[in-house]
């Protein structure tokens, strides 16, 4: 009974400084829109540092955003289904098979610059999903269209078990052509999962995994497990 009160207040101090550092986090953003371009990983004052999902599609977005980005998807899904379609039906010569796998990835390519250019357009696609390093803990803040099982979590710096990065399948990047991404995953001694995914173009996936390594080790004591080659 005590164990799973003190359980509950932990829970509910987490929740505290997580939509603390939360809040923080987006009003900096916000205010600095050129920053959060040209950079993966953020200092927001207050001992905080915002790491967001740079390269990746996790925007929120409003009923016009979902409006203008509807068509697009729809697109790609056609062009998807005829080049799968078209490659299974056994007909045409190998002239006109080329043809048509060649103009059906044209298009899907073309169809990614679109979609990341409209991904550029703050007014429309909003930076509210990211992950925080603060005073007190570890957090991220995305949404379960993100990571459907554990898509808002926070963790004490006390109770960090281990911390490992790695390399796999990211169903989102898939609409930016990025169907793999980096992912520095935290675990907690209760066994929660804690994941900030990014997949950096300018200042490098080597770079932003040792800051964030640096300063979960110096605020934890836990290294970071790399994954053999």
């Amino acid at each position: 009974m005590h164990k799973h009160r003190a359980n509950s207040q932990k829970d509910m101090n987490n929740l505290e400084w997580s939509k603390s550092d939360y809040a923080i986090g987006l009003d900096f953003i916000t205010q600095n829109e050129e920053q959060a371009k040209a950079s993966t990983l953020l200092d927001a004052g207050s001992e905080l540092t915002v790491a967001l999902p740079t390269g990746l599609p996790l925007y929120g977005m409003g009923l016009y955003s979902a409006f203008i980005l509807a068509p697009i998807l729809l697109f790609i899904l056609i062009v998807t289904y005829f080049l799968v379609a078209y490659l299974f039906s056994g007909h045409g010569t190998t002239a006109t098979l080329f043809m048509v796998i060649s103009g059906c990835l044209f298009m899907l390519w073309g169809l990614g610059k679109v979609l990341q250019l409209l991904f550029s357009v703050r007014e429309l696609f909003t930076r509210k999903f990211f992950a925080t390093l603060g005073k007190k803990g570890v957090a991220m803040h995305f949404s379960r269209w993100h990571f459907p099982l554990q898509c808002q979590t926070a963790i004490a710096w006390n109770d960090v078990e281990s911390t490992q990065v790695t390399t796999t399948l990211f169903i989102p990047g898939l609409l930016v052509g990025v169907p793999r991404t980096t992912i520095f995953q935290i675990t907690a001694k209760n066994g929660e999962l804690l994941k900030i995914p990014f997949h950096p173009k300018k200042d490098g996936a080597q770079s932003v995994i040792e800051a964030i390594g640096r300063q979960i080790q110096s605020q934890s004591g836990t290294s970071v497990q790399r994954p053999e080659k």
